[in-house]
Order: C-alpha cells, then sequence, then structure tokens
C-alpha cells in the first residue's frame, strides 16, 4: 500500500526559497544534471526541502554558482548524505 504524504498532495514540500531554520549543504552542480538527486529525495524522504542554486564567491574572488540542498529535518540532511547513491564521494 502506497502511504500518502500531505505535504506531497498540497504540493508544499519543495520551497522554492530557503527558510534560515532549514539545516542545508553544497553539492558539485554536475550532480545535478540529470534530476537523480530530486527524484531520490522525493521517493526516498518524507520532509520538506529545498534545492536551489545561489551565487559563490571563490577564494580567487570569482563569481560562480553553487547548488544548495537544504532539509527542514537535520536527521534528513544526514541520510541524505550518508546513503544517496548520486553523490560523488572523495
Amino acid at each position: 500500500m502506497f502511504d500518502l504524504n500531505p505535504i506531497d498532495v498540497l504540493k508544499q514540500r519543495e520551497v522554492k526559497t530557503l527558510p534560515p531554520h532549514f539545516s542545508k549543504t553544497r553539492i558539485a552542480d554536475m550532480e545535478l544534471f540529470d534530476g537523480d538527486i530530486l527524484n531520490w529525495i522525493k521517493n526516498k524522504l518524507k520532509g520538506r526541502f529545498c534545492l536551489l542554486r545561489t551565487p559563490l564567491i571563490d577564494q580567487e574572488g570569482r563569481l560562480k554558482s553553487t547548488t544548495i540542498v537544504a532539509f527542514e529535518e537535520q536527521k534528513e540532511l544526514t541520510y541524505f548524505m550518508l546513503a544517496c547513491p548520486h553523490l560523488r564521494r572523495n
């Protein structure tokens, strides 16, 4: 049986602006191209999340963009970092 997630039904699960109380991490932009990370988040996790690109100034002073993934619950960020097979690990 499939469990319905109320925030999915209300289309409130993926937020477009990053609230200050979300736990966040930066990921490489090249990991996002095929949409596998977004699909993995939607299928494996239950809470609200935010996926956005934001400007960043690197160490040489150049303007770049980076991708932020943030979750309302800290434990979902931890699970994402440990279990998502689409992240590159060094």
